[in-house]
């Protein structure tokens, strides 16, 4: 049988040949950076396929989240606190993300940022200072949501609805 040996991938984030990927599967994890690479069909007719990291794929859903969000509490005419869950919920999943990449860079010493590509100590030092930002944006996100819970139910003789007691 004559077959057609198809090229490794190169990884998105690291640009070092990966394994070959298998038939089937949506992610794989590079063997070099250890970023989890996620497999989509750009073009149906052509068959052509294109490789993004996870992480990315992660931070175009928080920016389509925040912005239907913002869209939402906007044309259904919300009042403005109703925007702290908006900007909350996206800030945890960039944070969280954040915090897995910064580990990421931490162990293996491979940080990319924007087009460049750090190895080393200072990919170390950078995931760190991921790490501890994202964590950071966790605390305020939460922060965030407890300031939303408890404006939330308060009538203007500051009992919660369904409380029994008297009112003072």
């Amino acid at each position: 049988m004559n077959m057609i040996s198809l090229p490794r991938p190169t990884c998105p984030y690291c640009g070092e040949d990966m394994r070959r990927w298998p038939l089937g599967q949506h992610t794989l994890t590079c063997d070099t950076c250890r970023r989890p690479i996620v497999r989509y069909l750009s073009s149906p007719t052509r068959r052509i396929f294109r490789l993004r990291p996870l992480y990315a794929v992660i931070h175009i859903i928080g920016l389509a989240i925040l912005v239907i969000g913002f869209a939402t509490v906007w044309l259904a005419g919300f009042p403005p606190r109703a925007i702290i869950p908006v900007i909350a919920v996206p800030m945890v999943i960039f944070a969280a993300s954040g915090i897995a990449d910064g580990w990421l860079s931490w162990r293996t010493g491979i940080d990319r940022a924007g087009q460049k590509l750090r190895k080393g100590g200072g990919a170390k030092v950078i995931g760190l200072g991921r790490v501890a930002f994202g964590v950071a944006g966790i605390v305020v996100a939460t922060i965030g949501l407890l300031a939303f819970d408890s404006m939330s139910g308060r009538d203007p003789t500051g009992t919660r609805p369904g409380s029994v007691g008297v009112h003072r």
